[in-house]
């Protein structure tokens, strides 16, 4: 943990090890090994098709992967479905896949919000059908998450009467409600017309500075410097280069970095 933040009471470290995946004969994530320590924040920058978005899914668990190990914490949550069977099928019991659901939240590019349900019953589903809270504990829970979020007074709104930047906020507020350890962010600001990208950003920053363990791929550098402990530049499916961001963003060791930084920082 780094950046003077607070340990977060639930925050849990991310381990990859020799994640490979492929979509038919296209290789999409080749030998990618990685490590967030609790409460830090991990940043994946890279072109688009570079696979940034491929492996947060592999990490939330939503598709499988051909070969590695996935751990949360100290326990061993995913393993590739081309190796060792007998795990992988005690891996996808339902109680195994249940508990990932609470351990990592993800946050997407869109945002996939119920438009026929208020925004508090937004949040208080998954926590009522998922964690089994009551009805009064889930409306209490989703009131706090949204008063952090800075839309309380929002939660009997419908999304369609939401800025992009407010549903954005009320769809990280619904991740939080199931109590995760891990919160993904897949670019949750490059759908926003950029005045908005500010207070979606600032609630990520408290999350971090509250010590959540965070790994987010985006555009948005300023943001990726201030707050990142670690930087990923990947490309063509792999790891290029891995560093602090003062290293990353102003002493790139890799050429590719370098030309991709150049492209970016000069648009």
């Amino acid at each position: 943990m780094s950046k003077g933040r607070s340990s977060g009471s639930r925050s849990a470290k991310v381990t990859v090890r020799s994640l490979d995946k492929s979509y038919d004969s296209l290789a999409v994530l080749r030998d990618i090994s990685l490590e967030v320590e609790p409460s830090d924040v991990l940043v994946l920058i890279g072109p688009s098709g570079s696979g940034k978005s491929t492996l947060l899914r592999m990490i939330a668990r939503l598709e499988p992967f051909d070969r590695g190990e996935l751990w949360i914490g100290d326990q061993l949550v995913g393993v590739g479905q081309h190796q060792e069977p007998d795990t992988e099928r005690s891996l996808a019991a339902p109680d195994v896949r249940h508990a990932l659901r609470k351990e990592v939240g993800m946050v997407f590019q869109q945002f996939n919000l119920f438009p026929h349900l208020t925004v508090l019953r937004n949040v208080t589903l998954a926590p009522e059908r998922v964690r089994k809270l009551s009805q009064d504990d889930a409306e209490k829970l989703a009131m706090t998450l949204l008063e952090n979020v800075g839309l309380s007074e929002k939660a009997h709104e419908y999304p369609a009467r939401l800025s992009g930047g407010q549903q954005q906020r009320v769809a990280i507020a619904r991740a939080l409600a199931m109590g995760p350890e891990v919160m993904l962010f897949d670019e949750v600001t490059s759908a926003l017309d950029p005045e908005l990208v500010g207070e979606v950003l600032a609630v990520m920053r408290k999350l971090a500075d509250e010590g959540m363990t965070m790994i987010v791929v985006t555009h948005e550098m300023h943001f990726a410097q201030d707050v990142a402990d670690k930087v990923i530049f990947m490309d063509e499916g792999r790891v290029v280069e891995i560093g602090p961001p003062d290293q990353i963003f102003h002493q790139p060791r890799q050429p590719r970095t370098q030309a991709f930084l150049r492209r970016l920082l000069a648009r």
